[in-house]
């Protein structure tokens, strides 16, 4: 597909800011949106600079009245890729305010704009096989029951198992999952951990969507793992992450 009209929430920072670099180019128009208007400001001349024609729009893309009409006003034009990446993490914090927050932003700050997105994109005229990419951005997290991250992962897989409906929902739509490991992004500024880079996280989603991958989880050994992980029984994982946690301890 020719991605001209290209999308992006949580646009702001870290993966979606960086996707929108990657994209941005003579002849193509951003539609980008997150909730801090500085930040978007600041990479809208960013892109500009590199010829691209950016609209920025600050909003809680989990408000649904907000959502439905930035959707509204960036589908007044086919949209050739969305990439649905706005997402937060709980952080240090495990209270039920905060863990509320992640479930509200990762399920509906997605399920919004996608589902009112829809409603124009399957009406959008075929380009090749598809009339529209649709990019949503899941975690490798989604592939665990992380008990440091409950809500988040749990979040993540309803991203990912939404992906996979959709795709066999939809023949004449194309969507990715991605599921990312830990890249060093501001959400995960709090792990201690050996992270990718962000430069090279998005050089691997990029590739990703040009390919239009349907499934793409990476490194390839932490998605091995993973899935190694949810094969054992409950016993041995509830071990298993007794161990890690006195390891951490020590």
């Amino acid at each position: 597909m020719n991605y001209t009209n290209i999308a992006i929430t949580g646009a702001s920072s870290g993966i979606g800011a960086k996707l929108a670099e990657n994209f941005a180019k003579e002849g193509v128009c951003l539609y980008l949106c997150a909730r801090s208007l500085d930040k978007l400001e600041a990479l809208k001349r960013k892109l500009e600079a590199k010829g691209a024609k950016v609209f920025i729009q600050s909003l809680d893309i989990s408000d649904e009245t907000k959502a439905k009409e930035w959707v509204d006003e960036i589908c007044k034009k086919p949209i050739d890729l969305l990439i649905l990446n706005a997402g937060i993490s709980s952080g240090k914090d495990e209270g039920a305010k905060i863990e509320l927050e992640v479930a509200r932003i990762n399920a509906l700050g997605l399920a919004y704009p996608l589902f009112y997105a829809l409603e124009y994109l399957k009406k959008q005229p075929l380009q090749g096989k598809f009339r529209a990419h649709v990019v949503l951005i899941s975690s490798i997290a989604s592939l665990l029951a992380l008990p440091n991250a409950p809500t988040y992962s749990a979040s993540k897989h309803f991203v990912s198992a939404l992906g996979e409906a959709l795709a066999l929902a939809y023949k004449e739509l194309c969507f990715s999952t991605i599921c990312p490991g830990f890249i060093k992004t501001p959400l995960t500024a709090h792990l201690k951990l050996k992270m990718m880079e962000l430069d090279t996280a998005c050089e691997k989603i990029t590739w990703a969507i040009k390919k239009q991958k349907r499934f793409y989880a990476f490194p390839f050994s932490t998605a091995l793992f993973a899935r190694v992980y949810n094969l054992l029984p409950f016993c041995i994982k509830r071990a298993f992450v007794a161990f890690l946690m006195r390891r951490a301890r020590l």
